[in-house]
């Protein structure tokens, strides 16, 4: 199993993050607008995705933002003004998709959800500059200016609150979606933080790694 890189990094979840938006992407790509039963599952799926969104951006202002502002850094300003923006951005989005509903021709209501695609597209296509720049920006200012202990501390508070339930499914979405340096990463965060319930995650969650991962993990985390 590769070696985790030198410095703690922060982001990973950004591989699910970025799945979810191109996954709704397709679900849209394909939708017969003049079904509703199909845009109300598209609905659905839309108020899903864009929830995630935003206690995702919620965590970084908290967690992630807080430390550039104690640092007097303001590299952040710019992926900043994206989050205060994307309330607006999901509403026009949801606007849109409501508008599917309510045309009264098969023709306006495949024109509307051709025009809800275009614009969701140009959407997922800003989230994943977005999501670059916090990765090749934020995430290099961050490892500058903390050491690794104090920013494994970050993900100590979270994992502090959660239960095991919750650790258990936040594995169970975001592994599928990661590389096994990722998923060995996560384990660890959460094995030197709470190892008491690190121990119920991994009987819960083992038996979701393919056996080789899963063999090489019972080494390197001494399980």
């Amino acid at each position: 199993m590769p070696a985790i890189t030198a410095r703690y990094q922060f982001y990973r979840e950004h591989k699910y993050v970025s799945f979810a938006l191109n996954d709704l992407q397709r679900l849209i790509g394909k939708t017969d607008f003049r079904v509703p039963e199909e845009i109300i599952k598209v609905r659905h799926t839309f108020d899903e995705v864009m929830q995630m969104l935003k206690g995702h951006a919620h965590y970084e202002e908290e967690s992630l933002h807080v430390l550039l502002k104690q640092k007097n850094s303001a590299i952040f300003a710019r992926v900043h003004e994206d989050h205060v923006q994307l309330d607006g951005n999901v509403a026009h989005l949801k606007q849109l998709l409501e508008k599917t509903l309510q045309c009264s021709t098969a023709a306006e209501q495949v024109g509307a959800g051709y025009q809800f695609y275009l614009e969701y597209m140009k959407f997922v296509a800003d989230n994943l500059l977005h999501l670059h720049e916090e990765e090749v920006i934020l995430l290099p200012e961050l490892q500058r200016l903390y050491t690794d202990a104090q920013l494994k501390k970050v993900e100590e508070k979270t994992y502090a609150i959660m239960t095991v339930e919750q650790m258990v499914h936040m594995l169970q979405v975001l592994f599928p979606h990661m590389n096994p340096t990722d998923r060995q990463a996560f384990l660890s965060d959460i094995q030197a933080s709470q190892p008491e319930k690190f121990a119920k995650v991994w009987q819960k969650i083992n038996g979701e790694l393919a056996t080789e991962e899963r063999e090489k993990l019972v080494g390197l985390l001494g399980i």
